[in-house]
């Protein structure tokens, strides 16, 4: 069972890896595992449940429901959401934790588990959700079972994000600005949202499926963006959006049809609205991105748990990862797409310049963006072996660079630097090459990815 626990949730396949069973005892466990760390009584008295428009959600949310209460928890069920507006329940509601059924961007035959403490702060590999794991097995049920409330903060939540957009000017109404849903869960806060601003929206896929009818909802993945490019560049828009399932990423295309990555679009948002406070980001941003920031940059490893810590633990304002998840003070911490683009208009609203025109400062180096890199194993036994193997061979053949191990390896030499990262997700090494010239970062490109494929 334990290649559903990853770092930073639960994720499997339904019902072969994740079925209703699990999902009742990591719901069991989860109760057990907040009440031993609670606050307050040391009792838990309440968690938010909600979930996203997957076919087995419904399902899935059921047994949650019926393994924490089982346990004595207090439920808020909140119904169908995208997961920024889980999070801003769980704190609006002060919230011992909560259980979000989502498996975010990932293909429709998935399902998983997101799982929070107190303030939304995230449980993951290294916060708990190891023990969590290893509470499953027990049977854990309370003298008196918990209840069942059903309300919404969809309201709450939007009263919140229209106060966030107060500063933006009349001006935003030439903007035109492609949102493409993926089908995904945003539209629910959309469709109430955004009659209430000035944007001028064309909208695409906004119907809610959890079936992904007309592409997967992964918007970090090029093939992914290709309708919204399409529809960017037809209707002459300023600006391309896309959310991906559960709604806490955004991928952005400029009005050339360009894609702009999440790393440029986190150094604009800093530098226009939070420049000088404290910032983090994964170790995989442009060196002109970590340039801007500066000594106020804080790196730390790929994955929203450990973005939204890190914030936490240095008071920083924003943050941001290379995926497309925008954290903000605002949110408590907590990462918000929807802010994201509030953020984004409003800066391209205020400044009156193509995008293009925006990110072309940061646009300093050459850069390979994301390469998946497929590795040839059966079980996580292999994969763990393999890793082991590639990151030997990594350290030997570029020790002579400045090394870190933050998030598997990075190493930067003057001219050119990498970073080389396993999936927690899939058999994969990820890497991200970035050098001086475009000549010097595809050959480097070719280097790591032909010996990478060498290691036996």
């Amino acid at each position: 069972m334990s290649n559903i626990f990853r770092a930073y949730d639960v994720r499997g396949i339904y019902p072969d890896e994740l079925n209703e069973e699990i999902a009742r005892k990591i719901a069991g466990a989860t109760a057990k595992f907040l009440s031993a760390h609670s606050a307050s009584s040391g009792q838990v008295k309440k968690i938010v449940v909600g979930e996203d428009a997957r076919v087995s959600s419904p399902a899935l949310r059921k047994a949650v429901l019926d393994g924490a209460t089982k346990a004595g928890c207090d439920i808020h069920y909140i119904g169908q959401c995208t997961t920024p507006l889980f999070y801003f329940s769980v704190n609006k509601l002060a919230a011992d934790g909560g259980i979000m059924v989502t498996a975010s961007h990932n293909p429709p035959r998935y399902n998983g588990l997101k799982i929070t403490g107190e303030g939304s702060r995230p449980i993951s590999g290294d916060t708990g959700l190891k023990e969590i794991e290893k509470l499953i097995n027990l049977e854990i049920k309370s003298d008196e079972k918990g209840s069942v409330q059903e309300l919404s903060l969809k309201n709450e939540y939007i009263g919140f994000l229209l106060n966030e957009a107060r500063n933006i000017s009349d001006s935003v109404k030439n903007l035109k600005i492609v949102i493409d849903a993926s089908n995904g869960m945003t539209p629910l806060v959309l469709n109430d949202f955004l009659p209430k601003t000035k944007l001028n929206v064309s909208p695409l896929y906004f119907e809610i499926d959890g079936t992904f009818p007309n592409h997967l909802s992964d918007t970090s993945r090029e093939e992914n963006l290709k309708d919204l490019i399409d529809k960017v560049v037809t209707e002459k828009a300023d600006v391309g959006i896309a959310f991906d399932g559960d709604g806490d990423r955004m991928a952005v295309v400029d009005e050339r049809g360009n894609i702009v990555r999440a790393d440029m679009v986190a150094g604009l948002i800093y530098e226009h609205f939070y420049g000088g406070d404290k910032v983090v980001h994964d170790s995989r941003f442009s060196r002109a991105v970590r340039d801007l920031f500066g000594a106020k940059g804080i790196a730390t490893r790929t994955g929203h748990s450990f973005g939204k810590t890190a914030m936490k633990q240095n008071d920083a304002v924003f943050g941001g990862e290379l995926s497309g998840h925008f954290f903000f003070k605002e949110m408590l911490y907590a990462d918000c797409a929807i802010l994201a683009m509030l953020r984004l208009v409003e800066m391209l609203a205020k400044e009156n310049k193509p995008l293009s025109q925006l990110v072309e400062p940061l646009l300093i180096y050459a850069n390979s963006g994301e390469i998946n890199i497929p590795l040839p194993i059966t079980n996580q036994y292999e994969y763990t072996n393999l890793q082991f193997k590639i990151l030997e061979m990594l350290k030997n053949k570029y020790r002579d660079g400045e090394q870190s191990f933050l998030d598997g390896i990075t190493v930067e030499y003057p001219s050119w630097w990498f970073n080389a990262r396993f999936s927690n997700t899939e058999s994969l090494v990820r890497i991200v090459v970035e050098a001086n010239t475009e000549e010097l970062m595809r050959i480097k490109k070719d280097e790591l990815v032909s010996e990478i494929k060498k290691v036996p």
